[in-house]
């Protein structure tokens, strides 16, 4: 029997809303120094050029498997995809909800490893059913902003609970008070607001998809794992 914790996977992200885009490399580090060998991936705003700079530091790093990777869905290609299927086990890959549809035209090969991830921006921009490529990616923040904003994905979700697979998620932090997703914690009740969703949701591959180093991320993993007891195998 595994833990909560056992299903949370520390992210290398590339947003900057409290860091610069590249201190993917500094996460990176980190992972090398505490010999972390499974983590999930959020290339999200790095251009092709970017990217392959990523991928050549992760092929001198101790990581032996990704499991979870954000596509970009405006320009990743199958190559990458690839790449990641067969150098690092990965069998997850999320987009958003405008590229999916497209996705879905564009990777056949890969239609059931492609998972959707939806939004909370009261619009369900994909016309095709989750349950036609791989399920739901279901980011656990932009869901609670979702019920708190009474947005449709809210509903979205759990209309299909019954016929669609849950298969991943990111996790990330929340401001109550601007009802929004935050991926620089600076505390750890930031993450108190999973207690407030339905279990059915939460996946058995949930990557943290946070700019806080490494280290800050397993203290958050721990408490995490603590705060949700109630939801073990």
């Amino acid at each position: 029997m595994t833990s909560f914790a056992d299903r949370l996977f520390v992210g290398i992200t590339c947003t900057s809303i409290g860091r610069k885009k590249d201190h993917w490399r500094e996460q990176l580090k980190e992972i090398n120094r505490y010999n972390i060998e499974e983590v999930a991936l959020f290339p999200t705003t790095l251009q092709i050029k970017q990217r392959e700079i990523l991928y050549r530091e992760l092929d001198k790093s101790c990581i032996k498997e990704i499991k979870l990777v954000h596509l970009r869905g405006q320009d990743f290609t199958a190559e990458e995809i690839e790449f990641f299927y067969d150098r690092y086990n990965t069998r997850l890959f999320n987009c958003h909800e405008k590229e999916f549809d497209t996705l879905y035209a564009k990777f056949p090969q890969f239609r059931k490893h492609i998972i959707l991830e939806p939004n909370y921006d009261d619009r369900i921009e994909n016309k095709l059913l989750p349950s036609r490529m791989g399920g739901f990616c279901i980011d656990l923040a932009h869901l609670k902003a979702a019920k708190d904003r009474h947005s449709v994905e809210y509903d979205y979700v759990l209309q299909h609970l019954g016929d669609t697979r849950f298969p991943a998620n990111h996790l990330n932090g929340y401001s109550k008070r601007r009802k929004t997703d935050l991926h620089f914690v600076t505390n750890k009740n930031q993450f108190d607001y999973l207690r407030d969703l339905p279990p059915q949701v939460f996946s058995q591959v949930i990557g943290l998809e946070l700019e806080n180093s490494i280290k800050k991320q397993l203290e958050y993993r721990e408490y995490i794992g603590w705060l949700m007891t109630k939801y073990k195998n």
